[in-house]
């Protein structure tokens, strides 16, 4: 008997046996025969009926012949339908790992603030554990600088310093006094008394500078102690054992600040203007909290021999003007400090350096629109001294126009915050546009601004001419100190002119007018310019329209710019002064 096992999943079925087999299970099955013609003939005589009457007219194949030592049964065969496929485990190929110097593995980091300047991080590591990442070029070399702030008890040279006092003995003086208490007299003798420990302030922060060295070894900042490479090195420092003594901790990492772009950000389109210390360029500007999609990217000449010090005064500049919002001035976006030199994000104004127009244009420029000129910048100079800022370099050169034709001031190189600023180191300044006091005293206030406004008026007048132009820097100084000024053009208005030489070049500073007499004074001029020529405020709006298709980029600064030192205060003014 042949039995077929199907498997169907985890099931066995066996199918039931044919009919012939069933009948045939009660007796042993006889072996099997090929039956022909002959054969039956031969069985029906032989009386073998039953097999006849079960013969059926077809051919019988002989199945194969059982080995004689198998069992009686013959063996199931199995007959699989369904199949388990697994999936062959595939092989893992092994990814090639690109192992990040410390300088590109910094780039990618949140807290990583690309060239910012040493002086800076005072800024923003304001308690102990904070901790910044940044890069310094040193010998065409970029080094990467951990930053953190430090008590007073953790600065080694502090803690040497407070050591030594404390070992050692400060010897007090004091007179002998005699002092009479009813009939006795009490004596007071020289004493040596122990100096006491200086209680130290966690609060006060103390920035220290680590360079993280890279070598074969790894990554240290101490030389002793090598990691694998930086982010093996910032996580020792932030959850290392506590109990450990170690000379610092890494706390709170300090983000880059509002304000901060990346270079990704930043693309240059055009040159806007060239100067001695830097470029002033056109860009695209690619910022989520970026309101507009034009600024102007300020740069300096990065082989310029001054440049730390240019750099200092570019950061300085920077974080006095970025909290500046006023419609005349020129807004500060913010720093790039991805790439070095720094680059300075400023407002974008489509119409130029002022300077550019008023020696281009200023002729067919209308009275009221110069005289509105002279207003805005008023606005602007007020502005910062309601925000206790002095500007101390304010002139033609550093007004730029917008696409309306309003004036802005800008550039704050110069600028210092407070209303008083003593000079007490040299510096470069702008010889020919400083107030009296500013070269006898080195003393500059609001009232200095309100001179250098004065020059101002008269270059807007006067085709941006620069004051005293027939006169050295040198010869220049003696004739301010000796009390002269330049007139303002005749073109000016009658009013604003004696205005100016009669109030704001006055000799004495008490003498001069407020800036917010100055902005009213001028409101009045403009109300009466725009009555007496009502037709004038149509041909601004059409000058502007026409300097804004020609523009062109801000012309090279006049050198006048001379080194100023506090050491040749208090000098008497000279009793001849040569004639301008």
């Amino acid at each position: 008997m042949v039995t077929i096992l199907i498997l169907h999943e985890t099931t066995t079925h066996y199918t039931t046996p044919p009919v012939a087999c069933r009948r045939l299970r009660a007796r042993p099955y006889p072996r099997w025969k090929t039956f022909d013609k002959v054969s039956i003939l031969n069985s029906l005589s032989s009386g073998d009926h039953a097999l006849a009457k079960n013969f059926k007219p077809k051919s019988a194949k002989k199945p194969p012949s059982r080995h004689p030592t198998e069992s009686k049964h013959p063996t199931p065969v199995i007959v699989t339908i369904h199949e388990v496929l697994v999936p062959l485990p595939k092989i893992p190929q092994r990814e090639v790992v690109k192992v990040l110097s410390a300088s590109d593995f910094a780039r990618t980091l949140p807290f990583f603030h690309g060239y910012l300047p040493a002086f800076e991080t005072v800024q923003l590591l304001t308690f102990a554990g904070d901790f910044l990442l940044r890069f310094v070029e040193e010998n065409d070399k970029v080094r990467v600088i951990l930053s953190v702030g430090l008590t007073f008890e953790q600065s080694s040279k502090l803690r040497d310093k407070q050591e030594n006092e404390r070992r050692g003995w400060k010897k007090v003086f004091m007179n002998e006094q005699k002092q009479e208490e009813g009939d006795g007299k009490r004596n007071t003798f020289n004493t040596l008394l122990e100096s006491e420990p200086r209680v130290v302030d966690e609060k006060t922060v103390l920035v220290r500078h680590y360079i993280i060295e890279e070598d074969e070894n790894g990554v240290s900042i101490d030389e002793e102690k090598y990691f694998p490479n930086l982010k093996c090195l910032l996580a020792y420092h932030l959850f290392g054992n506590l109990e450990e003594p170690q000379e610092f901790w890494l706390r709170n990492p300090v983000n880059r600040q509002y304000g901060s772009f990346r270079s990704s950000q930043i693309k240059i389109l055009s040159i806007l203007g060239c100067g001695a210390y830097g470029d002033v360029a056109l860009a695209d500007i690619a910022h989520p909290a970026f309101e507009s999609t034009k600024a102007a990217i300020k740069t300096i000449k990065k082989n310029h021999p001054e440049k730390l010090e240019l750099e200092r005064k570019f950061l300085i500049e920077g974080r006095i003007s970025t909290h500046l919002r006023h419609n005349n001035i020129v807004r500060t976006y913010g720093f790039c400090f991805d790439s070095s030199p720094i680059q300075l994000v400023l407002e974008f104004c489509a119409g130029g350096a002022l300077s550019t127009y008023l020696a281009t244009q200023s002729e067919k420029a209308s009275n009221f629109y110069l005289t509105r000129i002279c207003l805005d910048a008023a606005r602007g100079v007020l502005y910062l001294h309601e925000s206790k800022i002095l500007h101390r370099d304010i002139a033609a050169r550093n007004c730029l126009l917008d696409a309306t034709g309003t004036a802005k001031l800008s550039d704050f190189g110069l600028s210092v915050k407070g209303l008083y600023y003593q000079m007490v180191q040299s510096e470069n300044l702008p010889t020919k546009y400083l107030a009296p006091e500013c070269l006898v005293d080195f003393a500059f206030n609001t009232q200095s601004d309100v001179y250098a406004f004065g020059h101002f008026v008269c270059q807007v007048f006067n085709r941006c001419q620069e004051p005293y132009p027939n006169l050295k820097n040198s010869e220049a100084r003696k004739a301010i100190v000796a009390g002269q000024f330049p007139q303002v053009h005749s073109r000016a208005p009658e009013a604003l002119r004696v205005y100016v030489e009669s109030s704001l070049f006055a000799y004495h500073p008490i003498y001069r007018p407020p800036m917010y007499r100055v902005v009213e004074y001028l409101n009045k001029v403009v109300r009466g310019l725009k009555e007496d020529f009502p037709g004038e405020e149509c041909q601004m709006e059409f000058e502007n329209s026409k300097m804004l298709n020609s523009l062109q980029p801000s012309v090279p600064k006049e050198n006048v710019f001379e080194l100023v030192e506090p050491s040749t205060a208090t000098q008497s003014p000279p009793t001849e002064v040569p004639d301008q």
